[in-house]
Parts: structure tokens; sequence; C-alpha cells
């Protein structure tokens, strides 16, 4: 394996990647939102050495480019996956509120807000 600004930039890369696409595909929400920095750095990082493709050992950098775009791919895949079961998880919540308070979506007709009512308890569990 080279040591080369370009190539190094983008296995930190595609590691960063593998590591978030990980913690996506466990539905591990908390996780990849931890990796999130890292991930601008090490995108920053990459964009910055774009410049030193040159000189870099073609077939390892079109190894490393291949793998990139294998590992991009998934991860927006995954992205999509996660914020689609977010949107789910809080159109549920939204309809158990709107269901469990249908007097607390406004004001009364004397014009005053309704006295608000407890809310039962709701559990959501990540498992399968």
């Amino acid at each position: 394996m080279t040591e080369h600004p370009a190539l190094n930039t983008a296995r930190a890369l595609c590691s960063l990647l593998q590591a978030e696409n990980d913690a996506l595909h466990a539905m591990d929400i908390g996780r990849a939102n931890a990796l999130l920095a890292h991930k601008q750095t090490a995108t920053d990082a990459f964009l910055a050495t774009r410049k030193l493709i040159d000189s870099a050992p073609a077939g390892e950098w079109a190894e490393e480019l291949k793998r990139l775009g294998f590992l991009a791919g998934d991860n927006k895949r995954l992205l999509e996956r996660a914020m689609g079961a977010q949107n789910r998880l809080m159109a549920c919540i939204a309809r158990a509120i709107a269901r469990a308070m249908p007097d607390a979506s406004g004001y009364s007709a004397q014009g005053v807000k309704p006295r608000p009512r407890h809310l039962p308890p709701v559990a959501f569990s990540n498992s399968a």
C-alpha cells in the first residue's frame, strides 16, 4: 500500500464512511451522528488533496475512488432509510399526541387555551 497524501485522505474518508454505514445499518443514529464532524473533516481533507491526484499511483487511486464511490452510494441509501424511519417515528408521535390531546390544538370558543391534559405514557423501541 503506497503512502500518498491523496490516497491517505481517500482511505481515511472510506474508513469513516464504512464506520457510519455500519452504524446506519444497525440503525444506531447516535453513533452515526457522532461521526458527522469527523466525516466533514475527512471530506475537507480529501477535497484539499485533489490537486495531488496526478502524482498518485493510478491503479491504487482508481481502486480507492471505486471503493469511495461504493461506500458513498451505500451511505446515501442508508441515510435516506434512517431519515425515513425518523419521519415515520415523528408522524407516529404526532398522531399519538393528537389522539391523546384532541382539544389541545388551539383556543376554545371563549378565547382561552384549554387546560392541558396529561399525555399517557408512550413507549418506543428500535428492536426489530
